[in-house]
């Protein structure tokens, strides 16, 4: 007789939260200071009349169970700004209520991280299947980007004086994060850990950052599931994340500094993928400028020409956009302060493999070393102008100086 098969595991969660992460660029560079001294907040976060509150601070704050040193830290640090929504109704999705704030955080490289927090606990044990309806309508969801949008558009407006050539660009980046700071695991009498628990329940793991929703006419295959579970980091054995690219799960009480470090990673994959952008559309322009000059290339030469400098203008403009670049390149790669801590430190590379930050850092890298190409060709072009000119006027010396001697009254 066949003996009954053993309940599938079903991890809860007791107590926790789902974020939801929107990127923005607004704008070449954002002051911090006069940021916070426009929004009237103390320095020490108090009210304002706005209601809102504003505080700079640090990832990496001591906690309970590790030790950070002082040299993991943001460089310099963002600045964040609590919205109240007590004037507006709470956003639902999926039977899901968010609170009743909005977090805004400022990045000085011109970024806007809007984050949005869903309770997602129930003290009975809310199952993570229970999960899988809201991760389907977070999935690319237009009404609650549009939502983040407004909010960008009316807080960019308001510190316009401290946002250097202010401007939010098309490319949005989103990200979303289930904390579960209390869980449970059914099949768990003497107490599992937190890596334990998520294999154990690895196809609802899956399908909820996947976004796959409990369909039963889609069975996930072991490969799909184990790939999901791959970019998977752990402290000690009460917490543990497992990091995709769409979402990211995390078990732990104590996680705020690895919610921080997700956070940015997103803002991070937003700004590659606007400086690729911005770099190919650079390139086209350039390519299609310099073609018409001729069929070479080059253009057409003419005596006249050779007192002309055609390409001056563009040489400014591919300089500026090269400094513009490799300073928001190198600002953004140089924000965060990773040494010293090396969990967080291992959640950012599971983040960047995930997200192809290498890729996208060769790809910029490459068409900034095709922008200075082309700088140089253009600079070797007009170096070569120069050079005909001064051929031209030594030819038109040695000539004057042969026909002098002939000419009457001249040679004497």
């Amino acid at each position: 007789m066949p003996q009954p098969s053993a309940p599938s595991p079903v991890l809860r969660i007791l107590e926790g939260d789902c974020w939801v992460f929107f990127s923005f660029d607004v704008g070449h560079a954002i002051d911090l200071d006069r940021s916070q001294s426009l929004l009237k907040v103390a320095p020490d976060g108090a009210r304002g009349a706005s209601a809102e509150e504003a505080r700079r601070e640090e990832i990496g704050r001591p906690g309970p169970h590790r030790r950070i040193p002082t040299s993991f830290q943001f460089r310099p640090p963002p600045l964040r700004i609590e919205q109240s929504l007590s004037d507006q109704p709470a956003v639902e999705i999926a039977g899901f209520r968010s609170v009743q704030s909005v977090e805004c955080t400022l990045f000085e490289f011109g970024a806007i991280s809007v984050a949005y927090r869903f309770p997602i606990g129930d003290e009975s044990g809310r199952p993570l299947n229970a999960l899988l309806p809201l991760s389907q309508a977070l999935f690319d969801n237009a009404p609650l980007r549009e939502d983040a949008t407004r909010r960008v558009s009316a807080l960019i407006q308001r510190l316009a004086p401290a946002i250097d050539k202010r401007d939010i660009a098309s490319t949005i980046e989103d990200y979303t994060v289930y904390h579960a700071k209390r869980w449970a695991c059914d099949t768990s009498s003497t107490g599992m850990d937190a890596s334990a628990a998520i294999r154990s329940c690895g196809e609802s793991v899956a399908r909820l950052l996947l976004g796959e929703g409990a369909s039963a006419d889609l069975e996930l295959s072991p490969t799909a599931i184990e790939s999901t579970l791959a970019m998977m980091v752990s402290y000690s054995t009460a917490d543990a994340a497992v990091i995709d690219w769409n979402a990211a799960i995390i078990l732990g009480p104590d996680e705020e500094d690895a919610l921080a470090v997700l956070e940015f990673a997103n803002v991070e994959l937003l700004e590659m993928r606007f400086l690729d952008d911005r770099l190919d559309a650079a390139l086209d322009v350039t390519y299609s400028s310099i073609l018409k000059k001729g069929e070479d290339g080059l253009g057409r030469r003419s005596p006249l020409g050779l007192l002309t400098d055609p390409h001056r203008d563009r040489r400014r403009r591919l300089a500026a956009l090269q400094m513009e670049n490799v300073v928001l390149f190198e600002g953004v790669n140089n924000a965060i302060k990773l040494v010293g801590d090396q969990h967080l430190a291992r959640l950012y590379a599971a983040a960047a493999k995930r997200f192809h930050l290498a890729d996208w850092d060769e790809s910029i890298l490459r068409k900034l070393h095709t922008i200075d190409g082309l700088y140089q060709k253009l600079a070797d072009e007009q170096a070569s102008r120069r050079m005909e000119v001064l051929e031209w006027i030594v030819i038109i010396l040695i000539a004057v100086s042969i026909v002098l001697p002939f000419v009457p009254g001249v040679g004497k």
